[in-house]
Order: C-alpha cells, then sequence, then structure tokens
C-alpha cells in the first residue's frame, strides 16, 4: 500500500507567526536596551543585561545586532525616526500645516519622551569618547528633521505661502526653541518648569509670523 505524505496548508502561516515572534523578540530586545543604556550610559552597558532583562539568551541578542553601536542606533530609530517619515509621507495640506505638525510631533515625541531625552543626556554625556553615537543621533534623527523642515518651507515657497528666507538653507532655526525646551527640561523641569503647551504655541507663532507673506 503506498502511503500518501499529508500536505498541509500550514507552511504561510507558521512563516506568519515566525515573522511576528521574531518582531516581538527584536522589540523585548529594544526596550531591554534602552532600559540598560538609561541607567548606565553606553560605555558601561552589557549586552549580558540587555539579555537578561529581556528574558533571552546572550546569543539571541546578537543575532538581532552584532555590536553595541548596532544596537543604539535601533534604540535611536525605534524612538524617533518612523514617527518623522510617517510624519512627512503622510501629512496633506498646505505647508503651514505641514510645519505646525512637524513641530508638534517634535515637542510630542522629543521634548516631552523622557526617554528620547535620556539618550539625548547619555549623548551629552559620553559623545566626547563616542563620538560615532553623536553621528548615529545625527544621521537617524537630525538629518530625515531637518530635511522634513526643509521640504515644508520649499514648498510653503513655491506655493507662495511662505516668503523665501534663509531658513531653507539652516533649518535648524526653525527647531530651535524646541531644542530650548528639551534642554530646559533636562536641567530645570523639577524646580522650574515650562508650560509647554503655552511654550509650543508661542513657538508655532513666532515661525508663522516669520515665514508668512504679507500681503500687497
Amino acid at each position: 500500500m503506498k502511503i500518501r505524505s499529508r500536505v498541509t496548508d500550514v507552511g504561510p502561516h507558521r512563516s506568519t507567526r515566525g515573522r511576528e515572534t521574531k518582531a516581538r523578540r527584536q522589540e523585548q530586545i529594544l526596550a531591554a536596551a534602552f532600559e540598560v543604556f538609561a541607567a548606565h550610559g553606553f560605555e558601561a552597558a552589557r549586552i549580558d543585561e540587555v539579555a537578561e532583562r529581556a528574558g533571552v539568551a546572550k546569543g539571541t541578542v546578537y543575532l538581532y545586532f552584532p555590536n553595541k553601536e548596532q544596537m543604539f542606533r535601533a534604540v535611536v530609530r525605534s524612538l524617533i525616526r518612523k514617527r518623522i517619515d510617517l510624519l512627512v509621507k503622510g501629512l496633506p495640506g498646505s505647508s503651514e500645516e505641514l510645519l505646525r505638525g512637524l513641530i508638534s510631533q517634535m515637542y510630542a515625541n522629543v521634548v516631552r519622551n523622557s526617554k528620547v531625552r535620556s539618550i539625548v543626556r547619555m549623548l551629552v554625556a559620553e559623545s566626547g569618547r563616542f563620538p560615532q553615537l553623536a553621528d548615529i543621533y545625527h544621521r537617524e534623527v537630525i538629518i530625515p528633521g531637518m530635511n522634513a523642515v526643509r521640504e515644508a518651507l520649499k514648498r510653503g515657497a513655491a506655493a507662495k505661502e511662505f516668503r523665501r528666507t534663509k531658513a531653507v538653507d539652516f533649518p535648524q532655526i526653525v527647531a530651535a526653541p524646541g531644542l530650548l525646551a528639551m534642554v530646559w527640561q533636562l536641567l530645570f523641569s523639577d524646580r522650574h518648569p515650562l508650560d509647554l503647551s503655552a511654550y509650543m504655541q508661542a513657538h508655532m507663532e513666532f515661525v508663522m509670523n516669520s515665514l508668512r507673506r504679507t500681503k500687497d
């Protein structure tokens, strides 16, 4: 008698479950890595502790991230970068609406985000010894953010919503009040807190009044 082998359709389902499991495990490792970086800084962070906090073997961590630099980069991307990309691709409307959205997201995802502040605090403390960390943050967060602001300014000028200004060459000027707010939060939030909602509105008002074209 010929025995027919069982053929099932579980292959794709297994593949999907495998991807989901892998994604969840990576999220667990990234969450643990952030906790370790925030607690100890980059130099003192140990892969053993990341693995322990994530509940995986040390070798499993290396399957996802071959070294601490790659892990730090992934932590930064998970905190901020995706939000910037999604905002620029997904926000319709005028250039002013886009720019307001970018500023709003800066406050929501950077200024108010205690995890991002912990990363920035670590960068200030350790980037002198590990300049590659500042390079990672610059590449993954600053450049995409500034490019998004520059694009909004160019679009506004082309549509004659905004005046043509040197801010296109130096979009840092548009973001500068938000950077000041983040530094303020790092240094003074306990004793001299800012009303961040009112401050953000003042930031937007200042920027828009500087950019809007005056009526002839």
